[in-house]
């Protein structure tokens, strides 16, 4: 009787225990971020930083649908958002991210300086030191064609992919999925190190016109 009490007793505390143990962890993706953590004082996400290049930024922090996202407006202004990361991409090497693309620049296209305009951009910097640091970017294009490749005319250490192209699919939301470490290898021909920094840019300063874009959940994963 007395074994019958101890072995409910040990049941009870099993279950007990179970039930305050935390929920297991996605470890299949690595959550860059949702933006459901709200803003700074000057209404920048946190853990992100502002990096203003030409012009005033437009941004803020939305809600579609209970779901927040990133809103970016350039208007003849150049400007983004930076932060820090340190992932193995070896380990995760499929970058996710969902975009959706109001106004183009008017005539852009990375392929010259002049009209280097995109509404939505993304890059992804790997190594430590900035001046040497090798950077991925996937764009939203104008007039580029769509899976063109290119190196920045704004730095040469940049690759770009332009994954949409034209007013397609304008005024919708649009899922991407990117295996940066097979692109990084076949840009730079070589391993890529742990990628350091991911950065969400916008501009029509070249132009002289406007863009509009956003963006939702970023996120790495191994499949």
């Amino acid at each position: 009787m007395k074994g019958i009490r101890s072995q409910t007793s040990l049941i009870i505390l099993i279950i007990l225990f179970s039930l305050f143990l935390p929920a297991k962890a996605d470890n299949d993706r690595l959550i860059i971020d949702n933006f459901s953590k709200g803003a700074d004082e000057k209404g920048v996400p946190l853990d992100w930083e502002l990096k203003e290049k030409e012009g005033t930024p437009i941004f803020r922090l939305e809600k579609e649908e209970d779901i927040y996202v990133l809103h970016l407006i350039s208007e003849k202004s150049s400007f983004g958002l930076t932060k820090k990361i340190n992932i193995d991409i070896k380990e995760y090497p499929y970058l996710n991210f969902r975009w959706k693309v109001i106004e183009l620049p008017r005539n852009g296209d990375f392929r010259k300086k002049e009209t280097d305009d995109q509404a939505a951009q993304i890059y992804v910097a790997f190594g430590k030191f900035k001046l040497t640091a090798k950077i991925v970017g996937y764009l939203w294009e104008n007039k580029a064609p769509k899976l063109i490749t290119g190196i920045s005319p704004a730095w040469s250490k940049t690759r770009l992919i332009v994954l949409e192209s034209g007013p397609e699919k304008i005024g919708k939301w649009v899922c991407e999925k990117r295996n940066i470490y097979n692109d990084y290898k076949e840009l730079f021909e070589k391993e890529p190190p742990k990628a350091k920094l991911i950065s969400i840019y916008i501009n029509s300063q070249h132009t002289k016109s406007r863009a509009e874009s956003y963006f939702g959940e970023i996120y790495f994963s191994k499949k």
